[in-house]
């Protein structure tokens, strides 16, 4: 009966460890926003249902932002920043929060595309050699 109760003890504290363990894992999630008319949108970053950062395209000029431009927000001090590169046209652009506690902006990473140019960028949560990435959402310049 006693090795009983103990084993039982022993399966029970590991499945309380194996739950929390699985439980603190990041979930990560991913939306894109709206496309809006001079081809700007969004895409946000959750973890684990928390909004932890967002890329912004903007298609074109507004507000003193430049267009044909991208940059990542990263608010969530949790470890954990935010990437985003542009998969297409291929022109190796990236905007990164690496390096910098949140909250806070990369500088806009900027490139003068052709008017009405199709453009994918993909956004990631990333976190030393770990990233967690989103489909390559479309805009245009």
């Amino acid at each position: 009966m006693a090795t009983l109760l103990v084993a039982s003890a022993v399966f029970a504290g590991s499945s309380v460890t194996l739950g929390a363990s699985h439980a603190a894992a990041a979930t990560w999630t991913f939306e894109k926003g709206e496309v809006f008319p001079d081809g700007s949108f969004t895409i946000a970053a959750y973890n684990s249902g928390t909004y932890a950062g967002l890329m912004e395209w903007r298609g074109d000029p507004l507000n003193g932002d430049p267009g044909d431009a991208f940059r990542v927000l990263d608010r969530l001090a949790d470890g954990w920043g935010m990437e985003a590169s542009m998969i297409s046209p291929v022109t190796g652009r990236v905007a990164t929060t690496r390096g910098h506690s949140a909250t806070y902006y990369s500088p806009w990473n900027t490139g003068n595309l052709d008017e009405g140019t199709k453009v994918f960028i993909q956004l990631c949560a990333v976190k030393g050699d770990y990233e967690h990435c989103s489909f390559a959402y479309s805009g245009h310049a």
